[in-house]
């Protein structure tokens, strides 16, 4: 069949099937690779065409690749050569995107058609962001501040804005505060956000944590209708008296007075260093007096003993009569 166009599948030709799927979250980094398999019957449909699509709306898939028995299971020649998809003819289709961009994010879908009949097998949301996942640890009542990126894109795709999220569902991130591009700052309850457009950075400040304030969030921007995914932070908020991971803060103070972090580390490690280090200083203070006291009392015995043994030898002190005048 040679190269193929990229068709749009009307998935309203699915039926109602089509709005029961799950949807699986699947996270990756720019640059990275997605492997996926989807399960189809192969009694029913081992001679149908197998598709690999991305959503355009609720009601059409873009094919991006696609195989069929001519072709000998294997993938046609895509328009991206990044993507590709086998059929396992075993009852299995695997598929594969390497080389991952910012703009592969969004929704696919992989099926099989069936003479004009759209059978959805697996339906799946990819987020790939600009920066690698970052971990976060801090104690209730510490304010935090991060930084997200978006020096990467250039002046003729100007975002339109940009928003701090928290995920309260596998695919849905629900806003917590936004900037337009044309603002600086913006703050709603405990959150702060400020664009930095010289350096190209968001900047995210937390106040006054809480423990609820646990959880995933992402930093996104909205570009030419889009949503695309600048970096996911997960945050877990923990009891002032536990030690085991916090956020090593600096001394600074931003002018809203959230105390700026210069890192996030598990400090479980230097904790117990530290106690070691304690537990040995009074150790060592403890031995070193009990040394000195026996020392010490080991010198007045001695000063003793020879005091007794002198007198033992020389007997008792005589003292000369007085001289007698004829």
């Amino acid at each position: 069949m040679g190269r193929f166009p990229a068709r749009l599948l009307l998935l309203a030709l699915a039926g109602p099937c089509i709005a029961g799927k799950d949807l699986e979250m699947v996270r990756r980094v720019r640059g990275g690779a997605l492997t996926t398999v989807c399960h189809y019957n192969e009694h029913k449909y081992l001679q149908s065409e197998k598709f690999w699509c991305k959503e355009l709306s609720d009601l059409e898939c873009r094919t991006i690749v696609q195989s069929s028995p001519t072709a000998g299971r294997n993938s046609l020649n895509s328009p991206d050569a990044r993507v590709s998809l086998k059929d396992l003819e075993i009852g299995w289709i695997s598929v594969s995107m390497t080389e991952l961009r910012v703009e592969d994010s969004g929704i696919y879908w992989c099926g099989v058609s069936d003479h004009m009949k759209i059978i959805p097998l697996k339906k799946i949301k990819v987020a790939v962001s600009y920066e690698a996942p970052m971990r976060l640890s801090a104690k209730k009542g510490d304010s935090i501040s991060l930084n997200c990126s978006y020096f990467m894109m250039d002046d003729s795709r100007r975002p339109n804005n940009f928003t701090w999220c928290k995920m309260i569902t596998a695919t849905r991130c629900q806003p917590v505060v936004s900037v337009e591009i044309d603002q600086i700052v913006n703050m709603r309850e405990r959150t702060r956000i400020k664009l930095d457009r010289w350096n190209r950075v968001i900047i995210v400040t937390l106040v006054a944590l809480q423990l609820r304030d646990s959880g995933e969030y992402h930093c996104e921007t909205h570009l030419q209708g889009s949503t695309v995914l600048l970096k996911m932070i997960t945050l877990n908020v923990l009891e002032s008296y536990d030690r085991t991971a916090f956020v090593t803060t600096s001394r600074p103070i931003d002018d809203i007075g959230a105390v700026l972090p210069t890192a996030a580390r598990n400090d479980q490690q230097s904790w117990y260093s530290e106690v070691n280090l304690n537990v040995l200083c009074i150790m060592v203070g403890l031995l070193g007096t009990k040394f000195l006291t026996a020392l010490l009392i080991f010198i007045i015995a001695s000063q003793r003993r020879s005091r007794a043994t002198e007198q033992e030898i020389h007997g008792p002190e005589q003292i000369p009569a007085p001289p007698t005048h004829r």
